[in-house]
C-alpha cells in the first residue's frame, strides 16, 4: 500500500527531532516496525495539519510531499480533531510544496477550519492575508489575533 501525503522539514530538509536530513527521490527504510510516536517516517493527508510539528512563526519550515509505503499505521487525534496521519516503514520525498502552493490548497479547500490552522501556526505575508481575507473576511478578528497577536481583539468586542 502506498499513500500520498505531506511531512514538514526546517529550511534543511531535517525533521523536527534534528536525526534525520533528507534528500528528495531517496527512498528511507525504517529499522523495525512503525508505531506512532515511537517509530517511523511521520506524514499527514492535509499539508496544514504538518505545520503543528514546526515552529512556522519563528523558523523557516519546508513542507515536502512524501510518499509513504511498506507498512503504514493510521493514527487520528480525535481530541485536537487531526486526522490521517501515518506512520510508514518507507518513505520517499517527491517534490517541494512552494508556499504558494501550500496556502492555495488550503484556501481553497472551503473548510473553515483547514484556514484557521494555517493562520495560528506560520506567520503570513500582506498578499496572503488578503487572499485570505478576500475568501473568508468573516476571519479578520483571527487574523489579528494570531498574526497581529491583539490579544485583545474578542475582549473589545464583549465590552462593545
Amino acid at each position: 500500500m502506498n499513500i500520498i501525503g505531506y511531512k514538514s522539514l526546517d529550511e534543511n530538509l531535517t525533521n523536527m527531532y534534528g536525526t534525520t536530513t533528507y534528500e528528495f527521490n531517496k527512498k528511507y527504510v525504517l529499522n523495525g516496525k512503525p508505531e506512532w510516536r515511537k517509530n517511523g517516517f511521520y506524514f499527514c493527508e492535509r499539508p496544514e495539519d504538518t505545520l503543528r510539528f514546526i515552529e512556522g512563526f519563528d523558523k523557516p519550515f519546508r513542507i515536502v510531499k512524501v510518499e509513504g509505503s511498506g507498512q503504514i499505521i493510521k493514527h487520528d487525534d480525535d481530541y485536537y480533531g487531526y486526522y490521517n496521519m501515518y506512520a510508514s516503514s518507507e518513505m520517499i520525498l517527491l517534490e517541494e510544496l512552494k508556499r504558494e502552493e501550500l496556502i492555495s490548497i488550503v484556501v481553497n479547500s472551503y473548510n473553515q477550519m483547514r484556514v484557521l490552522r494555517l493562520i495560528r501556526s506560520i506567520k503570513l505575508n500582506e498578499n496572503e492575508i488578503n487572499y485570505i481575507l478576500n475568501k473568508y473576511p468573516y476571519l479578520e478578528d483571527d487574523i489579528k489575533y494570531y498574526q497581529f497577536n491583539e490579544k485583545d481583539i474578542y475582549m473589545k468586542k464583549i465590552l462593545k
